[in-house]
């Protein structure tokens, strides 16, 4: 066993919800079901009150626990068991911030994994979610040309453990498109608890975070972004003390969906310059670290990854 995957000693670990609200129902007619030919049919009231627009969170402190805690926030169509394991059963970025002595707070965001969501129609979303297939995985996750999918022949020098890709379309989740709004505010009221911290978040979820952090008044002292998108305007984070790194990986000019994103993460960054952000970025292949899809956590270099961003996070 490596010293990078060493047990972790925990001192506490624990879960809670945040964000989210009450609705009551009301005038909606009683349905009848039976839940196991064990049990006899009964009536199911749906009128009442419903907590609905909330996110999971599990929390992980090691011990000791010297440095500042840590956010990690998924992307589109994930859970937060994206930063625990990879695909292929190595150990994720959690094992690595929790054996430098971050405290680790793992988000489920609204709809998804164990928040949960309401079925209600009125109350939750009403529109049918989207679930990724595995063809369109392998496109959105870079893991190879379009052609390459029949035979699952990635992109020359992809360093995704291609073996993986049926347990990567099991972490796919059904989302919908609609709970960006409550995502933002549920990440915002996760931080506001958390208090001072570093955020790492990945594809949609950057976006997400990003968001948080503008409305998070300084917050967010530290903000890693995972080939982000839906940014917000850089001029919302004027005056903020915190830094922002963009990392990006490999194949990005290969793929109709990501091309024109780097050139927008440039160019949000030079704003967040401008505007006297502390903004860098980090381009993994020209950082003698090529070979990385749009899943940097779950690459086979995602180890080398984590390290780099642990290092980055101590440097403030």
């Amino acid at each position: 066993m490596t010293a990078a995957h060493t047990p972790v000693t925990l001192a506490a670990f624990g879960s809670f919800t945040v964000g989210g609200r009450r609705v009551e129902v009301t005038d909606r007619p009683t349905q009848v079901v039976r839940l196991s030919r064990d049990l006899p049919e009964f009536p199911v009231d749906p009128n009442g009150l419903y907590s609905v627009g909330h996110a999971y969170v599990q929390y992980f402190v090691p011990a000791p626990a010297e440095r500042r805690p840590v956010v990690l926030v998924h992307g589109g169509g994930l859970t937060g068991t994206c930063w625990e394991t990879t695909p292929d059963g190595r150990p994720g970025w959690l094992q690595f911030l929790l054996r430098a002595g971050h405290p680790c707070y793992v988000l489920d965001n609204v709809e998804r994994g164990r928040a949960g969501w309401c079925p209600v129609p009125g109350v939750g979303e009403d529109a049918a979610p989207l679930l990724r297939t595995e063809r369109e995985a392998w496109d959105a996750f870079r893991l190879g040309p379009p052609e390459g999918y029949p035979t699952r022949t990635p992109f020359a020098g992809s360093r995704f453990p291609g073996d993986a890709l049926a347990e990567l379309n099991r972490q796919q989740v059904p989302r919908w498109t609609t709970t960006t709004d409550l995502a933002v505010a549920a990440v915002t009221a996760l931080v506001r608890r958390v208090g001072p911290c570093a955020v790492v978040a990945h594809s949609q979820g950057g976006g997400i975070a990003a968001r948080a952090a503008a409305g998070t008044d300084g917050l967010v002292e530290d903000l890693v972004l995972v080939e982000p998108h839906g940014l917000p305007d850089a001029a919302d984070f004027a005056g903020s003390t915190g830094r922002q790194l963009i990392v990006a990986g490999d194949f990005i000019e290969l793929s109709p969906l990501y091309r024109d994103l780097r050139r927008r993460w440039r160019t949000y960054l030079e704003e967040l310059r401008t505007a006297g952000v502390t903004a860098d970025y980090l381009d993994l292949p020209a950082s003698d670290h090529p070979g990385n899809t749009h899943l940097p956590m779950m690459d086979l270099t995602s180890d080398t990854v984590a390290e780099l961003i642990v290092d980055h996070l101590a440097t403030r």
